[in-house]
């Protein structure tokens, strides 16, 4: 990081000085070539004076004394013959009406021009006015003579471009130890007290000092979470497994038991048919638990998210065919069972789990309706609710009821033949549809469950 700051620094003096050098240079050459320009002015209007005054237009060979190596002096008809040249034979030399400089001297007075001379093989600034006798005077110099004299400022200008390069070097050194020693205390002192008093010495890294102050701690709170998440799950795992023995254990026994007296013909032949039955019922109701705890498997963790939950689906429908699907159970049991509200009402879900969720709130509220109770399963836009006149939930209990294996009343549980996981698959398939339960229970008065979707 030292190395790429110092790096970035130097480059950026370098690229300052370059940047300096040249503009230096394009500010000196401008006003070598204004002062120049002024220069051939000046001499342009002496000669005119003593054009003038001398009337040389009669003789134009005597402007030779006014010529120099650096000045050459021309002088123009005005039909662009060359009447006098200090640098060529006038006779030998192309007509100049179609130069620039003297094509603005005949229109404007006046006239400029740089350009390449082929006479004098050089780049040449021109400086043209008319006279009043028509002609046109031109003075002309050599673009060398300029860079004659910039050349000579060269050396001053690579000395000034080497102080700032070797400037920029030090004070990149002396600027990337000065960034990095507080930065280089902060990574020393990560996880000791001394941290807390960094920021009082570099006000610039506060902010910095108080995020790592903060993530750490963030960081101690995730592991905490974590931690505690883990031994819950590790206590929710055990608890489940214990709970899963004794309801195994329990029909087993029940099987095991008939069929050892079956086998052993210490059964009474008319009590075989009675044995077999119990043994049947107690199998049905190992399939059930093994079938729920598969359910609840799948609805586990990261196995939800194998379900389609684009699906559109009419809550009716599912309502219906959970009503049709239970009319037998609520006949036995003598409950009426009614199907009521929307039919038009329509949520993006999966259609399966919400028959599972609405197939289990049904069948619990059978089981723990008494005869002649009325179940009512209510569509509304967004949410299914089923309500019954059973025997209610303690208040105490209403907010354990859909953990796994719980029961109000066990020994009544175990007469309606449930499994003790109806309504906890009904909370995780909630989870797996983002949907919400409010359930609201009276002992003695009946049960409401109000299941909430996302339109």
């Amino acid at each position: 990081m030292k190395g790429r700051i110092r790096y970035s620094l130097i480059c950026m003096g370098v690229i300052a000085a370059l940047c300096a050098v040249y503009f230096t240079m394009l500010v000196f050459e401008g006003e070598m070539a204004g002062q120049l320009k002024s220069q051939l002015r000046e001499n342009l209007r002496l000669i005119e004076t003593a054009y003038v005054g001398e009337t040389l237009g009669d003789e134009p060979q005597k402007l030779a004394k006014f010529a120099s190596k650096d000045l050459r002096i021309t002088l123009i008809d005005s039909k662009g013959g060359i009447l006098y040249d200090s640098d060529a034979e006038a006779v030998k030399m192309e007509n100049h009406n179609d130069r620039e400089e003297v094509v603005d001297a005949f229109a404007k007075g006046v006239g400029e021009d740089l350009r390449y001379s082929s006479t004098l093989q050089a780049k040449v600034f021109y400086f043209a006015k008319r006279l009043n006798d028509g002609n046109v005077l031109r003075l002309g110099m050599r673009q060398a003579n300029l860079q004659q004299v910039f050349s000579k400022t060269i050396p001053y200008l690579i000395a000034l471009l080497a102080a700032i390069v070797a400037a920029s070097i030090l004070i990149a050194i002396g600027l990337s130890r000065a960034f990095i020693s507080p930065l280089q205390k902060l990574v020393d002192q990560l996880g000791t007290p001394e941290l807390m008093d960094i920021e009082n010495v570099y006000k610039e890294i506060a902010p910095l000092v108080n995020t790592i102050r903060k993530q750490d701690l963030e960081l101690q709170l995730t592991i905490e979470q974590l931690s505690n998440e883990k031994q819950k799950i590790t206590h929710l795992k055990d608890e489940f497994t214990a709970n899963a023995s004794h309801e195994l254990k329990t029909p087993l026994t029940s099987i095991s038991g008939y069929a050892e007296l079956i086998e052993n013909d210490m059964a009474k032949p008319e009590d075989v048919k009675v044995f077999a039955g119990k043994i049947h019922k107690e199998a049905l109701r190992l399939q059930s638990i093994a079938n729920d705890i598969i359910t609840l498997s799948k609805l586990d963790g990261q196995q939800g998210e194998l379900f389609d939950l684009n699906e559109k689906v009419k809550l009716w429908n599912v309502a219906h065919s959970c009503v049709e699907d239970l009319s037998l159970n609520a006949n036995k049991k003598s409950v009426q069972l009614a199907l009521e509200g929307d039919k038009a009402a329509e949520i993006l879900g999966n259609s399966k789990l919400l028959y599972e969720m609405v197939f289990n709130l049904v069948d619990n509220s059978i089981r723990y309706t008494e005869p002649g109770g009325k179940i009512a399963v209510v569509v509304e836009p967004g949410a299914i609710v089923v309500k019954d006149t059973g025997i209610g939930i303690p208040e105490e209990c209403q907010s354990r009821i859909f953990e796994r294996f719980y029961r109000v009343d066990k020994s009544r549980s175990k007469e309606t033949g449930g499994t003790g996981l109806g309504l906890a698959i009904v909370k995780h398939i909630a989870e797996v549809l983002h949907a919400t339960i409010h359930l609201n229970s009276t002992v003695g008065f009946g049960t409401e469950v109000r299941i909430g979707f996302k339109v």
